[in-house]
């Protein structure tokens, strides 16, 4: 049988505050490079599809470790009860 997933309002705004960060870091990167490379400023609005691109790709690598966390985090507690 199969269990519901439920997923609350809570968790709903932590992941999208995750993304957030993760795009205003990407924002910051895009500024960045532009300012290094001395190129024109309107590349931080004709590439905004790469900087959500980019965004979402490190927010995925960002789950991905945060759930590596997780497991190490609940083997290392299930180790320490028995």
């Amino acid at each position: 049988m199969m269990k519901n997933i439920i997923i609350t309002p809570n968790q709903l705004k932590r992941e999208f505050l995750i993304w957030l960060l993760c795009l205003i870091a990407a924002i910051g990167l895009n500024i960045y490079s532009i300012i290094y490379y001395n190129t024109s400023w309107s590349e931080l609005y004709t590439h905004i599809g790469y900087v959500f691109a980019i965004s979402i790709v490190v927010y995925l690598i960002l789950w991905v470790f945060r759930g590596l966390f997780l497991l190490v985090r609940y083997f290392s507690r299930k180790d320490k009860t028995d």
